[in-house]
């Protein structure tokens, strides 16, 4: 692990200079399938609790209800989640390397399926439909969290034309990337009542589940959000 470390450090001003600014910008392609316009809740019709306490209830899940949770609900962690983070290494403003595939399992007004999100258009792009339970447990290192999860959010990332740019240290820059936007998703999560875990995965099986839209990419984190089963019964 020190040797990762040592191998990823910058070790001069010039280094430090080189490392910011000119990231390579993560397009999708035009979405080719069915596409879902989302309406994430504006900051006026959020809940009003106080980042501590949100902080404070937040937890990870250890089973979920598998009930449904609502689009708008979805729509606005994946809004407030992807909103942009300001850092060095993703400059210019709006660059981002890591892109957000979904396996949709309960989520009303919104047909069971994998899908990819759209963050300019604020849409989702169905990339195949179904009841994809099985998949996501399967998926997430065969655990039940996943497949009883009312939506699986995995992020994935492009790393070689991110490691081209940046070198040994853009692991890092796209690992800590996708930390914070996990981190987002969990404080949307909660904030609306909800619940999440962060999870592991078969690295290969997610690619070539989300394929061909996925080919090349990595994947790098996964977030299971729904209801507790707790409150699910209430």
């Amino acid at each position: 692990m020190s040797e990762i470390h040592t191998a990823s450090s910058l070790r001069s001003a010039e280094e430090v200079g080189t490392w910011r600014g000119n990231a390579p910008l993560a397009k999708l392609p035009t979405p080719a399938g069915p596409v879902i316009q989302l309406h994430p809740y504006s900051d006026a019709e959020m809940a009003r609790d106080p980042i501590k306490q949100v902080i404070l209830r937040r937890g990870s899940a250890r089973k979920f209800g598998q009930v449904p949770i609502e689009l708008r609900q979805l729509s606005t962690i994946l809004d407030r989640a992807t909103r942009g983070i300001p850092a060095d290494f993703l400059d210019p403003q709006g660059t981002h390397f890591n892109e957000v595939y979904l396996i949709v399992n309960a989520v009303e007004g919104l047909d069971p399926g994998a899908y990819v999100y759209h963050r300019d258009r604020h849409v989702l792009e169905c990339l195949k439909a179904g009841n994809f339970r099985a998949q996501a447990g399967h998926l997430g290192l065969d655990q039940q969290l996943p497949a009883e999860a009312a939506v699986d959010i995995f992020f994935l990332a492009d790393l070689q034309i991110i490691l081209g740019r940046f070198g040994n240290r853009g692991y890092r820059a796209v690992q800590l990337e996708a930390g914070i936007l996990s981190g987002k998703v969990y404080l949307a999560a909660y904030t609306q009542r909800l619940s999440a875990t962060g999870l592991t995965f078969y690295d290969d099986d997610v690619i070539q589940f989300f394929s061909l839209h996925a080919h090349g990419k990595s994947v790098i984190m996964l977030v299971a959000v729904g209801k507790n089963a707790k409150s699910a019964q209430v």
